[in-house]
């Protein structure tokens, strides 16, 4: 093993975290290398110092404005944020992103297209006599109708005519 890959797994081995054949590799090369094992010395002395030392207590500002930060992550986002959230994701991923809205503007446009299509009536002569009797009914229903609405018409305007009368008495 080579002094810079010893002094890479130090930390690993003074931790408990380096075991097996790498272990006995790095146990091995501290046997050889004076250099390394002063490594490991003086990162044992480090922490051991570093263990001696009381910690800081932090004040009690910190420690209000530590439990406000925490309050307002665990809120839950109002809507807009959740939607900007969202957004943010499309901005993240933009190649999915733009599949699914191809996707979408094609189904839309295809929806549309067969909806809009409407495929041509067939000519009066290649229908049999039971679709030209249908269609001639339906014509002749339409034409009633134009007809009953002239009538109403009609009756709107001998209302309106027999109001006009009075009015052209009163003028006499």
């Amino acid at each position: 093993m080579e002094c810079d890959a010893c002094r890479s797994k130090l930390l690993e081995y003074l931790d408990g975290d380096l075991t097996g054949p790498a272990q006995g590799e790095l146990e091995a090369h501290l046997t050889q290398c004076p250099g390394c094992r002063e490594e490991l010395q003086g990162i044992q002395d480090t922490l051991s110092l570093i263990a001696r030392m009381p910690a800081p207590e932090p004040p009690e500002a910190f420690w209000q404005q530590y439990l406000r930060e925490l309050r307002q992550k665990v809120a839950a986002p109002s809507w807009p944020a959740r939607l900007q959230q969202w957004l943010a994701g499309f901005t993240r991923r933009p190649i999915p992103a733009l599949a699914v809205g191809i996707a979408l503007v094609l189904v839309v446009f295809l929806t549309w297209n067969t909806l809009t299509v409407q495929p041509p009536a067939p000519p009066v002569a290649s229908l049999d006599l039971t679709e030209q009797l249908a269609l001639s009914q339906d014509l002749d229903l339409l034409q009633e109708m134009d007809l009953l609405e002239s009538l109403e018409l009609l009756e709107d305007w001998d209302v309106i005519e027999s109001r006009d009368i009075p009015d052209r008495q009163r003028a006499a």
